[in-house]
């Protein structure tokens, strides 16, 4: 069963910063085994309206999502909010419940 969280989590990130590689949530640490998918969400960029250098595509930055599965087996959604500079974790699925 997929299971909707949208939880504030504290991510450990790469060296060179760019993925994360462990995430801490309900008080356990859960270490990504593999980055499955990232994309970047268009639809959460700056508000309308807003004027300045963010106002041009190219200064734009959306939500980043990481599509992982931990050494647990479990996969998750999760996602990092540049406008908050905060992650969230969005949807948690068990491997058995994924075939």
């Amino acid at each position: 069963m997929l299971k909707f969280l949208n939880e504030k989590i504290t991510v450990t990130l790469s060296e060179d910063g760019n993925e994360p590689t462990s995430f801490l949530h309900s008080g356990k640490e859960h270490t990504i085994r593999e980055v499955v998918k990232a994309w970047q969400d268009g639809a959460f960029q700056a508000p309308v309206g807003r004027r300045g250098s963010a106002k041009q595509w190219w200064n734009q930055r959306g939500r980043q999502f990481y599509r992982v599965i931990t050494d647990e087996d479990i996969t998750f959604e999760m996602y990092h909010d540049p406008r908050k500079n905060q992650w969230f974790l969005s949807k948690e699925w068990r491997q058995s419940e994924q075939e």
